[in-house]
């Protein structure tokens, strides 16, 4: 099982090799910026990595001419081996000793001389593994533990090492340089030492330089060499980074290896997408399944069985021509559709239960009107739960309106008059007949007065009991008797 996941995890790097790269310093002349204006006679580098914004102007390129001598101009130089170690920068600190033309520095090697053929076939115990501990300044590395501490380099050391702090000559050259962080492969770096005539400080061109017949940089006796060099092409065992970029094989970012970019795309659409619709495929297949078993417990095999012939016989009716309700009703419209139209008759729109019985209302209407009868008050608001209708408000005002000073004249009859209120009114209750009030039978009184027609609901019959006269206090007591009576009686009450 571990044996499986390390293969996993190794072939998952391989593949993602192409697509993880460090982040380099960008092209141009703003902030973590570099800007390089290349030419054999003369360059200026313009850099912001730095604190501040620098340039560097007048600075000569130094190459290889037809007599295989270090001169201004000329072919570029050749650095060759096994690149065991790299850097990017996207920034430079002062404080940590970067100064002058580290700043225009955005990458550095560290490379095993040796020929290209060499390089290819060095492998096992022979891979020089380099631990980098600090790298702030470009030419200078500090390295550790590992079978090669470049730090210990010196004249009595068995390998040779090119230390180079690259600076970009194109914008190309730039991105390219991203390949440089895949450590332990061949490469040779093209390019051109830098001079000023101004300064014999390391890093720049000096005269004890010297480059073989193939125009390659020799190692002088302290087995190391660390320089700037302005870099116009890099070479991989199978790519190559050019000024232009316009190589047949040119290296481009998130080239994977052995698969290339289309067949990284091809492998991701077909194992990344096929394999997730697959999976997802599997997962119906499997919840059927489990929905399939459950049923069967709950209804049993029979049922099962049953309802798989009720499946197969519609499969046979349908494999037969049979149509279904809803098909022929189909038809029948479509038919019923097509006839209309050649007739030139518009087909009657299907209407259901909802549209009929909402036909004719209009809901902003109803909102809008008002109620057919006045607004009732409520006696609830001081304790009670009483509602005094229209009809009961009509009744109190025409009884309050008869003048005493007739019933005392006319008769000693005295009657009681129930006050508006009462107990719980019915709209429902039928009109009462028409009466006459009881001072149109006095003789010699005015003539009878009609009483208005009103829709009395309910109304407590009262006995006409004849007693003497008697004195105006013993009315007053009266009436004061019988409304506590009325009052007791109202206040009995049931909904």
């Amino acid at each position: 099982m571990r044996r499986g996941l390390v293969a996993l995890s190794l072939f998952a790097l391989m593949v993602l090799a192409g697509c993880l790269s460090s982040t380099t310093a960008g092209w141009g002349v703003g902030d973590g910026e570099v800007k390089v204006d290349f030419s054999t006679e003369s360059t200026s580098a313009t850099s912001s990595l730095g604190d501040e914004k620098i340039s560097f102007d007048e600075l000569l390129p130094v190459g290889c001419n037809d007599t295989r001598v270090l001169d201004n101009g000329g072919n570029p130089i050749k650095f060759t081996g096994y690149m065991a170690a790299s850097h990017f920068y996207e920034t430079h600190d002062s404080l940590n000793g970067a100064k002058d033309l580290d700043l225009a520095v955005t990458a550095s090697v560290a490379i095993k001389s040796m020929s290209m053929k060499e390089a290819t076939n060095v492998e096992g115990e022979q891979i020089p593994r380099v631990q980098v501990k600090n790298w702030n300044l470009p030419l200078y590395p500090e390295t550790g533990a590992g079978n090669i501490d470049l730090d210990e380099v010196d004249m009595d050391s068995s390998s040779k090492w090119f230390v180079l702090g690259l600076i970009p000559t194109t914008e190309n050259i730039l991105y390219g340089m991203q390949a440089l962080g895949e450590w332990h492969q061949p490469i040779q770096i093209e390019g051109y030492l830098v001079d000023t005539n101004k300064t014999m400080s390391a890093g720049y061109y000096s005269s004890y330089h010297e480059v073989n017949d193939n125009c390659e940089m020799e190692i002088g006796q302290n087995n190391i060499e660390s320089v700037y060099l302005m870099v116009t092409s890099i070479k991989f065992q199978d790519s190559v980074v050019t000024s232009s970029g316009d190589s047949s094989d040119e290296w481009v970012l998130g080239d994977v290896p052995f698969l290339g970019r289309g067949g990284f795309i091809m492998f991701f659409l077909i194992f990344g997408i096929g394999g997730a619709v697959t999976m997802f495929i599997f997962s119906k297949i499997a919840v059927a399944k489990g929905a399939s078993h459950s049923m069967e417990i709950l209804v049993g095999k029979k049922a099962m069985a049953a309802v798989s012939r009720v499946k197969s016989d519609i499969k046979q009716a349908r494999s037969s021509g049979m149509k279904s309700s809803k098909q022929r009703n189909a038809e029948a419209r479509k038919d019923a559709s097509i006839e209309a139209k050649k007739e030139g008759v518009k087909p009657a729109k299907r209407e259901t239960a909802d549209s009929d019985s909402l036909t004719g209302f209009d809901l902003d209407s109803a909102l809008q009107s008002g109620p057919s009868e006045s607004t009732t008050s409520e006696f609830g608001s001081k304790g009670s739960s009483v509602v005094a209708t229209t009809e009961a408000k009509n009744i109190d005002s025409q009884v309050t309106s008869i003048p005493r000073s007739v019933s005392q004249q006319s008769s000693p009859v005295t009657s009681t008059v129930p006050t508006a209120q009462s107990s719980v009114i019915s709209n429902t209750d039928p009109a009462p007949s028409k009466r006459s009030h009881f001072s149109s039978s006095i003789s010699g009184s005015s003539k009878p007065q009609q009483q208005p027609k009103k829709k009395v609901v309910k109304k407590r019959a009262t006995k006409k009991v004849q007693q003497p006269e008697v004195e105006p206090w013993t009315e007053n007591k009266q009436e004061t008797t019988n409304s506590s009576e009325e009052e007791e009686e109202f206040s009995d009450f049931s909904f």
